[in-house]
């Protein structure tokens, strides 16, 4: 999540500002585990069977204020840990990481005072995905999701750690905000923070592409370096928009199961959904 100020929560916990939309992504991440409970929960009754992690990378502090209000909401951890618990599929580990070591802290102790099985990770997303094998089965039923505020925080390498795990469906954040507004300069060679979101992009650009040209091309090649890791990234989306209704972020799923692909997809058709990136 981005950088805002911080303030306490109800519980005597930091808990920052975020935007109103938080609440439209958290309730997409609800509304999908309510459909992924199904399978979670065969899973969890099988004793044969290896275990169900929710994994938060960018966890934040587990709550906080909607911006110009006095409203706190939880935090996606809370939120996925409180839903798993609702649909009688608890996760058998909870893992987050964040670069934010006070607010990753935070959020360890309002899950422990749910009683979730909270494991935390140090270092960035991309460092404690590379651990992540580490601490949890390989052969389990996982879901991730990432909520970065920036393209470069989404890179290629966090997408290929996670899919060493087999069966993992991701709940990612692609910025559009990010994409559209320094696009220019990152052709330019004037910043190179897409560089860690795609290697090589630079490379797939046509010459004298226009701009939305350019910017569907890297999302296109960002799409077949996922497909490379063996997940896909699920054409159907939801946008997040702001007050003025320009895109924010695109909330879309990356897996390999064709339940996962269902599920989504009936996620999407309830919440309206954005069929394709508009660029």
């Amino acid at each position: 999540m981005a950088n805002r100020p911080s303030i306490g929560g109800p519980d005597g916990l930091p808990a920052p500002e975020v935007r109103p939309w938080a609440e439209e992504k958290h309730k997409i991440l609800r509304e999908y585990l309510r459909f992924h409970a199904h399978p979670r929960r065969r899973w969890l009754d099988d004793p044969r069977q290896n275990g169900a992690a929710y994994v938060d990378l960018f966890c934040g502090a587990g709550m906080a204020r909607i911006e110009g209000t006095t409203n706190f909401v939880d935090g996606s951890p809370i939120v996925a840990w409180k839903a798993s618990v609702d649909d009688g599929a608890p996760f058998t580990k909870v893992i987050i990481a964040d670069t934010d070591t006070a607010l990753r802290s935070a959020c360890a102790e309002r899950l422990r005072r749910l009683n979730a099985p909270v494991f935390e990770i140090q270092g960035d997303a991309a460092e404690a995905a590379r651990n992540l094998p580490d601490h949890v089965n390989p052969y389990g039923l996982h879901v991730a999701f990432l909520d970065p505020f920036s393209l470069s925080a989404l890179g290629i390498d966090l997408i290929r750690s996670l899919s060493k795990l087999r069966h993992i469906d991701i709940l990612a954040h692609v910025s559009a905000m990010d994409l559209f507004r320094n696009f220019p300069a990152e052709l330019k060679g004037e910043r190179s923070e897409f560089d860690e979101f795609v290697p090589g992009w630079r490379d797939r650009i046509p010459a004298n592409a226009t701009d939305e040209i350019g910017r569907r091309a890297v999302i296109e090649y960002w799409k077949e370096l996922v497909a490379a890791t063996g997940l896909d990234a699920e054409p159907g989306l939801r946008q997040i928009r702001n007050r003025v209704n320009r895109d924010l972020y695109w909330l879309m799923l990356i897996a390999s199961a064709k339940l996962a692909s269902k599920f989504w997809n009936l996620v999407l058709e309830y919440d309206s959904p954005q069929t394709g990136f508009k660029f």
